[in-house]
């Protein structure tokens, strides 16, 4: 990793407003940012050389053999990154808030493939544009109102590799250094398009936040900083630790095992381990294969664990797995939660294949709520506990049916041992005693018990 970032111009100081303004003017004169070199061996020139620019990309070790990859390039202004990747074989999308005339006619003259779209960050998503193996985030992050979102939909659109470059202020010499200077106006070089000014520390934390499982400052030249975000986690060639066990994973604000789009929402994770001293360095959590970095791990009772993580931006509705390990241990069982749709609505699920015997339901509990300042569901929670071979429950696989009317299962936890825990919260107390039965998707009834409310 460089660290040779250059001291002296910032933000509202007189002599970086010049330097900028400088660059501006360059670039209207020369109609171009990028310098693109054409087959016939003539230049378009632009501001930044072909030298540059190489330089730029190859901080990343990007491949020159990109065949069978999808590029996205955020961004793409004239050009050049988009065509590069084309000519080491990847089938390329770029996208920026307008199209040049100088992207068009560098594409035609060298009888590019490359697709463009007139689209802003805030309009990407997976469902649209699909996902892409290689995602370029280059000279965009400051120009956004919300950087933070940016990175979440740049996360979104990747399967692995997200290459950001951004403006950075100085390093910070203080006790929390990732600091970002917010620009209401033209305080940077200007132009009242530059929005903030993240100071190197900032912008790994943010990429971190954004849900990347592993980022990495490649170097740090004349106040640009270049990072690599990874959404997967290292591979670890020697297990030494046995698995943890996962119980569950749900939404830690309103307990249950179904999340919102919209909402801001996080992922608790309930597992056992014998390891002691858990930090979130230690956490290797993932959804859907995606790597996701713990923010906390605390103690839970013998050999239980929490550990809290972000619920990653941009899943689509339906059902998700969650797994995890810890260190070099193996990765953990697999437990489920379920994405709602847009309007908040949750869609019939198919349910894997289960076991044919009906769930032999063990024991029947109602506890009342634990916390009265939340309003709903202050009725308590039913929760049953039964034997299933299934290797796998999500919350849609089971059924319970609570004096003869159904009620809905809001978590299914995963106890070990065959053993299985359904919880129900309730919007009215249980005052009298009840009858309980559990099913497995569309199969068979367990037999009945009775269970005790509180008067």
């Amino acid at each position: 990793m460089a660290s040779d970032i250059q001291p002296g111009i910032q933000a509202g100081d007189a002599g970086f407003d010049r330097h900028i303004r400088k660059l501006s003017e360059s670039v209207q004169a020369r109609l171009r940012y990028h310098t693109i070199e054409l087959p016939d061996g003539s230049v378009l020139p632009g501001l930044q050389t072909v030298e540059h620019l190489r330089r730029r990309l190859d901080l990343f070790n990007l491949p020159e053999d990109l065949r069978g990859r999808r590029v996205l390039d955020i961004g793409a202004w004239d050009g050049w990154f988009s065509f590069e990747c084309e000519r080491r074989g990847a089938e390329v999308l770029a996208v920026d808030c307008l199209e040049l005339a100088t992207f068009v006619e560098a594409k035609e003259l060298l009888g590019s493939k490359v697709e463009f779209l007139t689209l802003d960050v805030n309009e990407l998503s997976a469902q649209r544009l699909g996902r892409f193996d290689v995602v370029l985030f280059f000279g965009v992050l400051y120009h956004l109102r919300h950087p933070l979102l940016g990175l979440e939909k740049a996360l979104e659109l990747s399967t692995d590799r997200v290459l950001v470059e951004s403006f950075v202020i100085q390093p910070e010499d203080r006790p929390i250094p990732a600091v970002m200077e917010f620009y209401e106006g033209a305080e940077l070089g200007g132009q009242i398009d530059n929005w903030c000014g993240p100071s190197p520390e900032c912008l790994l934390a943010m990429c971190r936040a954004a849900g990347f499982a592993r980022v990495e400052l490649r170097d740090i030249t004349s106040q640009r900083a270049s990072v690599e975000c990874r959404r997967h986690w290292e591979v670890s060639d020697h297990v030494s630790d046995a698995a943890p066990h996962l119980n569950s994973a749900v939404n830690s604000r309103t307990y249950t095992a179904r999340f919102h789009p919209f909402k801001d929402e996080y992922l608790c994770c309930y597992f056992k381990s014998t390891l002691k001293d858990l930090t979130p360095g230690d956490m290797r959590i993932e959804v859907d294969g995606f790597g996701v970095p713990a923010l906390a791990v605390t103690p839970n009772g013998e050999e239980a664990w929490q550990a809290n993580c972000l619920r990653p931006h941009g899943l689509e509705a339906g059902r998700h797995r969650v797994q995890l390990r810890i260190r070099n241990s193996a990765l953990s069982n697999a437990v489920e939660f379920l994405m709602l749709s847009d309007t908040g609505t949750e869609a019939p699920q198919p349910s894997p294949a289960l076991p044919a015997e009906a769930p032999e339901l063990c024991s029947a509990e109602f506890h009342p709520s634990g916390d009265l300042r939340i309003a709903s569901h202050r009725g308590g929670s039913l929760v049953c506990y039964f034997r299933s071979p299934a290797t796998s429950l999500g919350i849609p696989d089971v059924v319970v049916e609570l004096d003869g009317v159904l009620v809905r299962t809001d978590t299914v936890s995963s106890l070990g041992g065959n053993l299985w825990q359904v919880n129900m919260l309730l919007s009215a107390k249980l005052e009298a005693q009840a009858t309980v039965r559990v099913r497995l998707s569309a199969g068979e009834w367990g037999k009945m018990l009775f269970v005790t409310g509180i008067p």
